[in-house]
């Protein structure tokens, strides 16, 4: 597991930290999953998320790969470093932006489609930021984000000196 130390969700870029997160770790099409899984077959799984333990407060966006039989922690820890680096000195094609941005605005109206999710989401947007209002700037705030904001996130953010790493070995490992 490695974490990277991020912004509250009061954050001006905290959209940009959740692009991110889902362009590297959301589901079988992110790049780590294809990287590590799919191309190099060194992790069975490879997955993350946003805002660990909670994104009220600074906090971490958090990646964790399971090693595949035959290979090794280090393996794994030095092709994720690739996949950060990657991202931090290409630019996101405009295509998976496109993609990245439609889905982080389905996401946000999907849990909007119900009194219920409507209630929480305004709720959590109050205590978190100070205001639910802010709820309703973040399809802007989305759509407002360019390939230069997600490098300069990631050049920011994946750093040795901003990063926290846990290895879960076997006895003898």
């Amino acid at each position: 597991m490695e974490g990277y130390h991020r912004p509250a969700i009061s954050d001006p870029d905290h959209v940009v930290y959740e692009l991110i997160a889902s362009l590297l770790s959301d589901g079988r099409t992110s790049r780590l999953y294809k990287s590590l899984v799919e191309s190099q077959k060194i992790a069975l799984s490879a997955e993350g998320f946003n805002g660990f333990p909670g994104d009220k407060y600074p906090n971490l966006m958090l990646f964790y790969a399971l090693t595949a039989p035959g290979h090794t922690v280090k393996e794994v820890a030095t092709s994720l470093n690739a996949e950060l680096q990657r991202l931090k000195t290409e630019r996101v094609d405009n295509q998976d932006l496109d993609r990245l941005k439609t889905q982080a605005r389905a996401s946000l109206l999907r849990s909007l489609d119900s009194n219920s999710g409507m209630a929480e989401l305004l709720t959590e947007y109050d205590v978190k930021t100070g205001d639910w209002r802010n709820l309703f700037s973040e399809l802007e705030k989305i759509e407002a984000i360019t390939s230069e904001d997600i490098q300069r996130i990631a050049q920011t953010t994946f750093t040795p000196e901003n990063r926290t790493v846990g290895y879960i070995l076997t006895k003898g490992a």
